[in-house]
């Protein structure tokens, strides 16, 4: 009797099988901050934001009462991660057909401290 043909394969949608996790057993798990799920560390989707601690309509008000001039008011780091339903909910990220899916560049731009010297 011919040996019996091998399985079939299942259908791979993402070769990095949406996570970035290469070579690691497993990742710790993070908060989504749109609803509180907990998806791993690498494969949530993660965004950096500065904003403002008042509010722009606040701000003028704030500057003719402060006691010192020229008065930089802090701002606001936050590292928000969230889950891949909630990033797409909120259009951060973006659903790509199977030939995009293949385009590995960076969408956003990158800052110029990431950028290497002789690329400019």
């Amino acid at each position: 009797l011919p040996p019996p043909p091998p399985p079939p394969t299942m259908t791979v949608k993402r070769r990095n099988h949406g996570r970035n996790r290469k070579g690691r057993g497993h990742t710790k798990l993070v908060n989504c901050d749109g609803c509180g799920s907990k998806p791993a560390k690498d494969k949530a989707v993660k965004r950096f934001t500065v904003r403002n601690i008042v509010d722009k309509s606040s701000v003028r008000d704030l500057e003719e009462a402060c006691a010192i001039k020229g008065f930089e008011l802090p701002k606001l780091y936050l590292k928000i991660h969230y889950c891949i339903s909630c990033a797409v909910h909120r259009k951060t990220v973006r659903p790509r057909s199977a030939e995009n899916r293949k385009i590995r560049v960076h969408t956003r731009p990158l800052r110029e401290s990431f950028v290497k010297k002789d690329q400019k």
